[in-house]
Order: structure tokens, then sequence, then C-alpha cells
């Protein structure tokens, strides 16, 4: 992880739905920074130190089994932020947070995160309906690593890395994706393959294009329209 330049346009959603001032003020407090693959932000058990607010990166937020077997609950991209517990009086993390799309984050201090919560107005009413939305997806996330099938998943996976980057082509390893998904790498193996015959991906090595972003919506679960929709009507 490294330090960026300053940036004074905001590409957070969460911080575009600020009005002017409230948005400028709480911007000032932040800094840019750049994440790379597999950075880890937080782990279980650990003190939460700053919050992330994602401009082009992706974070994952993933639970951890005492056999070491992990599997994603929820993701966090231009849409919000990355430290909910803290707003909600917890210090600790209780999921890896982990990036899985590099790009430039907005990271405030846990102090000056606390203040603006409490002291303004209008970024705590945008808090309070993003931490609806979010606990929301983890609960649908639930249901949907239980009932949906693993083509399904990977489908919808794909299709929110889309909706949080707006890119085309994405490096990632099988192993990542099995540890995402939580299934067995050859899993995710049968899968890609079924999805590239059908004409939608191509795989190469380390790296997934995305030819048929109709025919991945048609292959997903519903759960991608669901979260996608509630999103964009808590950040009105």
């Amino acid at each position: 992880m490294r330090k960026s330049g300053v940036d004074d346009a905001p590409a957070n959603r969460l911080l575009a739905a600020l009005p002017g001032v409230s948005g400028q003020r709480l911007l000032a407090k932040t800094q840019l920074v750049s994440l790379s693959v597999k950075d880890i932000l937080y782990r279980p058990g650990k003190p939460i130190t700053a919050v992330y607010f994602p401009l082009t990166c992706v974070i994952s937020m993933m639970t951890e089994m005492k056999n070491g077997a992990t599997i994603e609950i929820a993701t966090v991209g231009n849409e919000g932020v990355l430290g909910i517990p803290v707003f909600l009086g917890v210090d600790v993390a209780v999921s890896r947070g982990i990036t899985q799309a590099s790009g430039e984050a907005r990271r405030m201090s846990v102090k000056d995160f606390k203040e603006a919560a409490k002291s303004d107005e209008y970024f705590d009413i945008i808090l309070r309906r993003y931490t609806h939305a979010l606990l929301m997806q983890i609960a649908l996330s639930g249901g949907c690593n239980s009932l949906h099938s693993v083509q399904e998943r990977y489908a919808r996976w794909l299709l929110m890395m889309h909706g949080r980057t707006n890119v085309n082509v994405f490096a990632f390893t099988q192993e990542f994706l099995s540890r995402m998904l939580g299934v067995s790498r050859a899993r995710v193996n049968i899968v890609t393959g079924a999805l590239e015959r059908a004409g939608m991906i191509k795989h190469s090595r380390n790296q997934i294009t995305v030819l048929d972003w109709k025919g991945l919506e048609a292959s997903s679960c519903d759960c991608y329209r669901i979260i996608k929709e509630e999103f964009a009507r808590v950040l009105v």
C-alpha cells in the first residue's frame, strides 16, 4: 500500500451524495491511497485503525473459519465505505478486509470518522442508509452462498465487480476466485470452462475477459439485481 497524490474530485458515491460543504469538509480529512490486489486492510479480532472510501478499487469482506476456509460475505466499492463497525461503536474487525481489485481509495482515521459521524447530520444520515444496504447485502449473501449454484454466484460476482470498476478485464487467479466463492479450485475451473464455452467470458492465465454482459446477467441469480437496486435507492 502506498500513498498517492491528492485529487479533490471524489469518485465515491457515498461521499458524492453529501451536500457540497459537508462533502468538502469530510474530503479534507481523508488521504488518497493506492491499494494493490491482496492488500489486507483488516484482520478479524484486530483493531480497526482507519476506514476506506473506495474510488477505483474493490474490497472484499471475508469470513474465515478455524480450518482456514474462507468465503466472501460482501464487497465494498465506490458505492460505500469499509469500516462500518466503527460507525456502530465497534473498533475491532470481525472479518478480513482484502483488496480484490487494485485502485485508489480515500482513507480516514477512525478518530476523524467518528467525529464527522457525530457532528455532521448529513453524514450520519447517509451512513445509516448505507449500513442498511450493506447489512442487506451480507444477509442476502448468506442465502445466496447456500442456495444458488456456483455458476450463478460466479456470474453475480463478476457483475458486481464490473459495476464498481466499469472494466471488462480482470486479473484473477483460479485460487483467488475459489477463496472468494468458498468452493474448490476444481469447481471454479469447471464453471470458468462452461462460461467460456457459452461465449460469455474468455479465460487466459490469471485473467478473465467478459465478452457478453447480458448473457452473464441471465446466468446470474437475482441477488445481483436486488443488491444493485438497493444501493441505488439508498444513495439518492
